[in-house]
C-alpha cells in the first residue's frame, strides 16, 4: 500500500484475497458493486500477470482470480489489454504521488533525488506483483502499453530540472539526464523480471551515487549516496 492524500490506498495486486462481495441477493448499491468489481479485476490482472506473464494471462484465470463473472468483466473493459493499462494507469499514478510527495519535501536537491529514489525502490519491493506489470510485463502488452512506459520514463525528467550548476565544472551534455533515467530502469528491470525486487531497497547507495555522481561529481554524489 501507498500514503495517498491521508489514505492507504492500493496499488494493483496488493488487495486481501478473501475480500468477495457476496453472492446471491443482496442491498449493496449497484454503483458500489460495479466499483468493487472493477477494482477486483484490476487487482487480479496484476496477480495473474505476475504469474503467468501477460501473453499467458487469461480471462477466465483473470475473473476467477477476482471472483468476478466474465460477463461483468465485459461490463467493465474491452479486453485484456484495456484492463491491464487500467491496472497500470492506476499503480503509476499512486505510486508517481508518492514519490514526487517524497522528492518534494525540503531539503537540497541531491538529499531529495536520494529521498525520492529510495521511496520508489521501496514501493516497488514491496509490491512485486504491481512491479512485475508496470516494469517488465508492460513491453509485452503491446505498442499502447509500451507509449505508457515511454511517458513514464520522460516524467521522470522533471526531477532534473533544479540540478545544481558546480562553478567551474564542464556543461553536463544534452542526454545525460535521458541516460541516467534509462540505467535506473535498467537495474530495476532485472531485479524485477529475476524475481528479485525485495532486493531494490539495498541498492539505493550505487543508483543514488550513479544519478548523481555527473552532475556533483564523485565527491558530493558518495558523500550522499553513503551518508555517515
Amino acid at each position: 500500500m501507498v500514503e495517498v492524500a491521508g489514505e492507504r490506498e492500493r496499488l494493483p495486486g496488493s488487495r486481501p484475497t478473501d475480500a468477495r462481495l457476496p453472492r446471491g441477493r443482496h442491498d449493496l448499491p449497484r454503483e458500489f458493486v460495479s466499483r468493487t468489481q472493477r477494482d477486483r479485476l484490476i487487482d487480479a490482472m496484476a496477480r495473474v500477470v505476475a504469474q503467468k506473464g501477460y501473453a499467458n494471462a487469461s480471462l477466465t484465470e483473470v475473473c476467477t482470480t477476482a471472483g468476478v463473472s466474465t460477463r461483468a468483466f465485459y461490463e467493465h473493459f474491452a479486453d485484456k489489454e484495456t484492463c491491464l493499462l487500467a491496472a497500470f494507469d492506476l499503480g503509476i499514478v499512486l505510486m508517481q504521488k508518492t514519490v514526487a510527495e517524497a522528492f518534494a519535501q525540503p531539503a537540497g536537491w541531491p538529499q531529495r533525488i536520494h529521498r525520492g529514489l529510495d521511496t520508489l525502490l521501496r514501493i516497488l519491493a514491496a509490491e512485486p506483483a504491481f512491479a512485475v506489470l508496470a516494469i517488465v510485463e508492460v513491453l509485452a502488452a503491446g505498442p499502447r502499453a509500451r507509449e505508457r512506459r515511454r511517458r513514464l520514463l520522460e516524467g521522470y525528467v522533471g526531477f532534473f530540472s533544479e540540478v545544481p550548476r558546480r562553478p567551474g565544472a564542464p556543461e553536463v551534455p544534452d542526454g545525460v539526464v535521458e541516460a541516467v533515467i534509462n540505467g535506473v530502469y535498467g537495474v530495476i528491470f532485472d531485479l524485477v523480471s529475476t524475481g528479485r525486487a525485495a532486493e531494490l531497497p539495498d541498492r539505493l547507495p550505487d543508483l543514488t551515487y550513479f544519478v548523481l555522481v555527473p552532475f556533483l561529481g564523485p565527491t558530493v554524489a558518495a558523500r550522499v549516496a553513503l551518508p555517515s
